[in-house]
């Protein structure tokens, strides 16, 4: 998730919840990796973690660029981004635009899998605004050696809203040998069993605004996934890639087990000091907490607290921030 599970917040969840086999970073975009995009690939910042890095960009020389510092590194592979909706990437015909000039991306798919020495997974959309571009995009990837598939099962111009096309996906099952992986409205574990099962199995999953909104998501999947026959599957086929938290009681990762609510909360705290102390001022940190509260507060975890959720939202510093969460925690 873009600007949400950085390296800081990708690494205190991995301590609290875990359950996820690999991890991708924000969108790396310039040729020279320095400033915050440096910081998410460092391997220092990753240590115990697997993490792909994410490359956002419409120019093959930049991405080989990239690709070989990431390489030097100890990368074994990079992921491409052609599923981004955002109208400021789309514009420049990155992300899921892309998509709108196949001959373009013909060409850099040609350019970037003939130099780059170590595996390439791509991130896509089914098109841009009609379905029926989506055999010609599956044709095209068809005549690569591309790593893992990653199909967020919408159109751009459809967003994240509406209906998600599963049957789109089982046609790249069809066309494509690479291993396939679904992306889209996995919030749950019935969203995620009806998903399953009309994509008839697919090599992995990945989950991204759900995981956010419920940190548990991973674990509750999995755990629903090894512990319900009618998979009737390998338990070792379906692999995770970056609800509602109640008093429940689950084994954390820290192999122990405890209330839910209290785990949440040494999460959200850890999380804000950490925050504190990599940024500069009260406001970017304010700022980042109020997103996350954003994700948080509306999948509907806090039913009792709308009020003390607002305020969140209005808070002018960190010393209301932090009166309301302890309000809300206690």
């Amino acid at each position: 998730m873009e600007g949400i599970t950085t390296f800081i917040y990708r690494n205190i969840y991995d301590r609290y919840y875990g359950n996820i086999d690999k991890y991708y970073t924000p969108f790396v975009t310039a040729k020279k990796l320095k400033g915050r995009e440096l910081n998410e690939v460092m391997p220092e910042h990753n240590e115990g973690l697997n993490v792909v890095p994410q490359i956002l960009t419409n120019n093959a020389e930049t991405f080989i660029e990239i690709t070989k510092q990431l390489e030097n590194m100890g990368y074994t592979e990079v992921n491409f981004n052609l599923g981004c909706p955002s109208g400021t990437v789309v514009n420049k015909h990155r992300g899921a635009g892309f998509l709108s000039v196949p001959d373009d991306l013909k060409y850099f798919l040609d350019e970037i899998f003939n130099e780059c020495n170590i595996d390439i997974s791509i991130k896509t959309r089914l098109g841009v605004n009609n379905l029926d571009d989506w055999p010609e995009i599956l044709k095209i990837y068809s005549e690569y050696d591309i790593k893992e598939l990653i199909i967020h099962a919408r159109l751009l111009s459809e967003g994240y809203g509406g209906y998600v096309h599963t049957d789109m996906f089982n046609l790249a099952k069809d066309i494509l040998s690479c291993p396939l992986c679904y992306n889209g409205d996995i919030t749950d574990e019935k969203s995620f069993e009806k998903i399953y099962k009309e994509c008839d199995s697919p090599d992995a999953i990945m989950i991204g605004r759900g995981a956010i909104a419920n940190p548990e998501l991973s674990y509750s999947l999995k755990s629903f996934y090894l512990n319900n026959n009618t998979f009737n599957t390998d338990s070792d086929n379906v692999n995770y890639s970056n609800g509602n938290i109640d008093n429940i009681i689950f084994e954390n990762k820290k192999g122990k087990k405890s209330d839910n609510q209290v785990i949440f909360k040494e999460f959200h705290n850890e999380l804000y000091i950490a925050y504190k102390e990599y940024m500069s001022g009260e406001v970017p940190v304010l700022f980042k907490m109020k997103e996350l509260w954003n994700y948080w507060s509306n999948s509907g975890n806090f039913p009792n607290n709308e009020k003390l959720l607002k305020k969140i939202r209005k808070s002018k510093n960190l010393r209301e921030y932090e009166s309301i969460v302890t309000t809300i925690f206690n």
